[in-house]
């Protein structure tokens, strides 16, 4: 028990190691002996774990997707209303960036541009997270909280092409402010949108909620 205690520690070392080296470095110019320097082993450890650098590349978002995806399943489950699962989530991607800018560095500027990662466990755990808010928009579609006539994807494209987009500007701008005091203009722009505007309807309601909320101040030009 100890033993494996003491080598899931090692691997999550080499981890930590690799995805700074990488968010500094870049993929390319990375080489596995400064991951092993950083982690403070030997080359050959490292290949004792993974077969080779892409697959240290790889291994990287699957502990933090797995992870997150578990919390925002308990946090979302306490949360009623679409819109408000919705903020939750947006909320949970960008405190969850920010908190960890090299790893965001890696996901965003790394491995969105690497087409294998789409084969491996991670990516397709990253997919079940947005088929979450997939149903999340249908849920507020079928209850009437959202538009009948909008698609489901979009809707999701759009947000999370701004959480990606709004990333992308943060790290490489010096991550300068905060990403998190950017949940509600990004919310304000897609619930414009797609809330059920018509007084009459009960999810009339939700709209009002979400027009007295505390809007933080918007983006700055990037």
């Amino acid at each position: 028990m100890a033993s494996q205690s003491k080598t899931e520690a090692r691997r999550s070392k080499i981890l930590k190691a690799a995805q700074k080296v990488f968010a500094h470095k870049g993929f390319h110019d990375a080489t596995i002996a400064e991951i092993a320097r950083a982690a403070g082993v030997s080359e050959g450890s490292i290949y004792e774990y993974f077969s080779s650098k892409e697959g240290v590349l790889f291994a990287i978002p699957l502990e933090v997707t797995r992870e997150s995806h578990e919390l925002s399943q308990v946090h979302l489950s306490l949360i009623r209303g679409a819109a408000n699962r919705l903020r939750a989530l947006v909320y949970m991607y960008l405190s969850l960036y920010e908190s960890n800018p090299d790893y965001s560095s890696v996901i965003l500027l790394t491995l969105k541009q690497n087409q294998k990662f789409r084969e491996t466990e991670a990516y397709e755990m990253i997919r079940d997270g947005f088929r979450n808010i997939t149903a999340i928009i249908k849920s507020g579609m079928a209850n009437g909280e959202f538009r009948p006539d909008i698609n489901p994807y979009v809707v999701r494209s759009v947000l999370m092409g701004a959480v990606d987009h709004l990333t992308t500007n943060w790290l490489m701008d010096g991550r300068r402010g905060s990403l998190t005091e950017l949940v509600d203009p990004v919310l304000d722009v897609v619930m414009e949108g797609v809330l059920t505007k018509d007084p009459r309807s009960a999810s009339d309601l939700h709209w009002s909620a979400w027009q007295r909320t505390g809007r933080a101040s918007g983006p700055q030009e990037a």
